[in-house]
């Protein structure tokens, strides 16, 4: 299975906050999840690049 590069890594940990740093893709919409927090979608065009993770503070896999 290929790893996730994008936010759907964060939001499937339990880490996403809702912060909204990762908005910086057209394929990435919020919505509330079950404890009413926005949460990152990412759509069927994202080809995994990464940029969302690279704003995204609470990747355990970020190099600062």
């Amino acid at each position: 299975m290929k790893e996730m590069n994008n936010v759907s890594k964060i939001t499937s940990i339990g880490m996403c906050v809702g912060c909204g740093s990762c908005n910086i893709c057209e394929h990435i919409s919020f919505e509330d999840n079950e404890f009413g927090v926005p949460s990152p979608v990412v759509d069927d065009g994202c080809v995994n690049c990464g940029n969302c993770l690279s704003e995204c503070i609470y990747d355990p896999d970020r190099e600062d």
